[in-house]
């Protein structure tokens, strides 16, 4: 026997191992039983794409939140997601009064599409989450500087139509969901069980020639603050919110009372950052002759889409894009090196099977039982900072063995290190 081990039999040592013992770390190795599992999500399981990206970012975060379904205290306060659904509350009211009146985005004036956002908010402000945004100082200034940023993103976004030849048609499209227009979006992963995923769509945009029964389609994705696609991240399923929300449109079965059409073609997927994201300037003049430029800049529209559909996109003969981000060589306007937005027809369908593939891929490991303390670590970047359940798992952030991304060497493919 160790001499250490002989001490911590001594009793007076007992309360002190005992307070040490909740400082448990969690083992990697964590598997549920089936019978556990079956318990726990049934033959079917009913998730969002969301929760799968918690299950790619740790296990464990997955379990606790879908399995144990563990939820924070609620409080009244403004939180980001209040404020991120108050932004999507004021757009999709914005459509409505649209459509209800006959009309398209593209049918107003940048002018009118900001003073129509003001008026919408103005008066969901006093009745949103109870008056929330309203309950002191602090919140009525987030609430005047989202207006703001809503007004000036509607005002970029209908003067780009000019230039766009989608329209949108669809917002906060719900499958799956209570009160949703499609149904849930299934996949089988063998031996009797099931994904059924449910969820919004922020926006669904569709470009179709006269009289045809097929439609090219594109999501956007609404954010309170710049996001881009990653490839690494993609790779590992970290970031599957945008290509399996497309996946779902052209899964559906029967898309006709909702879009007119018997089928809908990807065409591509888009962050969308409705607060702007705006570079500083070296000095005050500089930024004000160059604030129209800043100002479309500030709303670029970042993620991936089919190169076929370039012209429908962005209708101007042009190496450069300022609505969507591309660069084309000016010998033969292909992609420049390095480009990852536009892709081939090929690469991109290939882009959306692959999503397909991850998702089933992780919904396997779900049934299997894995519920690992796996967090990832890329460069710097860990989930744990903005988990909910650090309480629960323990971990130590300076011992503990995180799991770390890399890109393969050899191929340049992206791969768990």
């Amino acid at each position: 026997m160790r001499p250490l081990d002989s001490l911590a039999a001594w009793p007076i040592f007992q309360p002190v191992l005992e307070r040490l013992g909740h400082l448990h770390t969690g083992d990697s190795s964590d598997t549920l039983r089936p019978e556990r599992v079956e318990q726990l999500y049934g033959p079917v399981l009913e998730t969002s794409v969301s929760r799968l990206e918690q299950f790619a970012a740790c296990p464990f975060r997955f379990f606790v939140n879908s399995g144990l379904q563990a939820e924070e205290r609620k409080k009244f306060e403004f939180e980001i997601r209040e404020q991120g659904q108050f932004q999507h509350a004021v757009l999709a009211e914005f459509h409505q009064q649209l459509r209800q009146a006959g009309q398209r985005w593209r049918d107003l004036s940048p002018n009118e599409a900001r003073d129509r956002i003001g008026r919408i908010a103005d008066e969901l402000l006093p009745v949103f989450q109870n008056g929330l945004m309203l309950a002191n100082e602090q919140n009525r200034f987030l609430a005047r500087s989202y207006k703001e940023s809503l007004q000036r993103f509607v005002a970029t976004v209908v003067a780009w139509m000019a230039q766009y030849e989608f329209d949108p048609v669809e917002v906060e499209l719900g499958f799956g969901v209570k009160d949703g227009k499609l149904p849930a979006w299934e996949l089988d992963l063998g031996d009797g069980h099931r994904l059924a995923f449910r969820g919004r769509i922020d926006r669904v945009d569709l470009w179709r020639a006269p009289g045809a029964d097929e439609a090219l389609c594109v999501v956007m994705d609404y954010k309170s603050s710049a996001r881009k696609l990653d490839a690494l991240l993609l790779e590992h399923g970290i970031q599957q919110q945008l290509p399996a929300y497309l996946n779902v449109l052209r899964r559906a079965n029967h898309p006709e009372p909702v879009f007119g059409v018997s089928r809908v073609i990807p065409a591509g997927v888009f962050f969308v950052n409705l607060r702007g994201q705006y570079a500083g300037g070296s000095n005050r003049n500089q930024v004000l002759v160059a604030q129209a430029d800043a100002q479309k800049q500030a709303y670029l529209h970042e993620g991936r889409f089919d190169l076929a559909a370039l012209r429908k996109l962005d209708k101007r003969d042009t190496l450069n894009g300022d609505q969507f981000s591309y660069r084309l060589r000016q010998s033969d306007a292909q992609p420049v090196k390095g480009s990852q937005a536009p892709m081939p027809s090929d690469q991109f369908t290939a882009f959306l099977d692959r999503s397909e593939e991850l998702l089933r891929e992780m919904g396997r490991r779900i049934f299997a039982g894995d519920a690992k303390v796996a967090p990832y670590r890329k460069g710097q970047d860990t989930p744990c900072d903005k988990c909910d359940y650090q309480s629960i798992c323990r971990i130590d952030p300076w011992t503990h063995h995180y799991r770390g991304l890399k890109p393969d060497a050899e191929t340049g493919k992206e791969k768990e290190a």
